[in-house]
């Protein structure tokens, strides 16, 4: 992920980018390869004053490094999550209230058009009520990254927020985004296969949300061969599914429960997505290093990894004032983060818990 968001900033003329990167020799490689300076040392990588700062590090690892660009008040990216421990993204809700400068909560999979499509076909009430979701996405670990050993990825260890957390964290926040917010889980979490990790390989989350509706969630790292994600949602007037092969959102709706095909091309902001595909085509032939696998996608002028260029330039525009960062805010992700934690507790101890379990924590500043 941090070679894309390096590819990118450097696409998009974002001024001087240095890079931090402890490791030596993956640091000397990747800065070479992008004629950058590298650092391997975060005191010094500080001291040339950044005005930015994008976190790209396993997930439990993203505490420190947001907190220390904040005490600093740099402009900030992390992935998902922004921060990994409650008490840590507790205290940047507190302080976003104040924070003089831009707070990027990195959402990439909103940029996705047929996700952004199943959004507006639920906000416009095309089915109704929602009652119900199903949602299921399986990928096999060792496909993430095929150019280095999966037991050696933070994927593999559930104490850097691999074997599936961080997924588990990024598949809620795009359900939230669709269907508001989650008030309770149940969670069971199992290792079933012989991967060589440290924590479950398998998934599974009963969800209600402050709605009414309740939900399904599956999640697994050892699904092999399949395109992914998986999603039925049933509403009052109707119903909305897809598959990650299909170029379409299929959509039952109405007295006569007729069934349409909705192409990708419905999505609101479709126009942008196949503008930036075109541009990333071109930065992704160039660029001089490999990064992770991604599904193929069904629309031959669609590119997934469009989504990060978009997400990247919409950042950039707000640290220039140029807009306000909007696709997602510091609420939703504290909301997000209090919603994983309880799925964790939930799991560990073998009963429901509610979100509000878990909010009512105060932070010290």
């Amino acid at each position: 992920m941090g070679r894309r968001r390096l590819r990118d900033l450097i696409a998009l003329n974002a001024g001087e980018v240095i890079l931090y990167e402890p490791a030596t020799e993956r640091c000397r490689e990747v800065a070479a390869r992008y004629g950058i300076r590298g650092f391997t040392d975060l005191e010094t990588a500080f001291k040339e004053n950044p005005d930015v700062v994008t976190v790209s590090v396993p997930p439990a690892l993203h505490d420190d490094y947001v907190a220390r660009a904040m005490a600093e008040s740099k402009h900030v990216m992390a992935e998902v999550p922004f921060a990994f421990g409650l008490e840590a993204m507790e205290r940047v809700g507190a302080a976003s209230r104040q924070y003089p400068k831009v707070l990027g909560i990195s959402h990439t999979i909103r940029y996705y058009p047929p996700f952004r499509l199943i959004r507006d076909l639920i906000q416009s009430e095309r089915i109704g009520r929602p009652h119900y979701l199903e949602f299921s996405l399986g990928n096999y670990l060792p496909d993430w990254h095929p150019y280095e050993d999966y037991r050696k990825f933070y994927a593999s260890d559930v104490g850097l927020g691999g074997a599936g957390m961080d997924m588990v964290l990024h598949e809620l926040a795009a359900i939230q985004w669709w269907l508001g917010p989650v008030r309770s889980v149940y969670a069971q979490f199992t290792k079933l296969s012989d991967l060589e990790i440290q924590g479950p390989d398998n998934h599974d989350i009963m969800l209600e949300f402050e709605r009414g509706t309740r939900g399904l969630f599956h999640h697994d790292i050892i699904e092999r061969g399949t395109p992914g994600r998986h999603v039925r949602i049933v509403g009052s007037s109707g119903s909305v599914e897809w598959h990650q092969w299909m170029p379409v959102v299929r959509v039952v709706e109405g007295r006569e429960s007729q069934m349409r095909e909705v192409p990708f091309s419905e999505a609101a902001d479709w126009s942008e997505a196949i503008a930036a595909s075109r541009e990333s085509a071109a930065i992704v032939a160039g660029s001089p290093l490999p990064s992770g696998r991604l599904p193929e996608e069904g629309d031959a002028e669609f590119r997934y990894e469009s989504c990060y260029l978009r997400e990247m330039r919409h950042f950039l525009d707000a640290v220039r004032g140029e807009r306000t960062f909007s696709m997602a805010t510091v609420d939703e992700e504290l909301h997000n983060v209090r919603v994983f934690h309880a799925i964790r507790r939930s799991a560990a101890e073998g009963r429901p818990v509610a979100v509000a379990e878990l909010s009512g924590l105060r932070a010290t500043l």
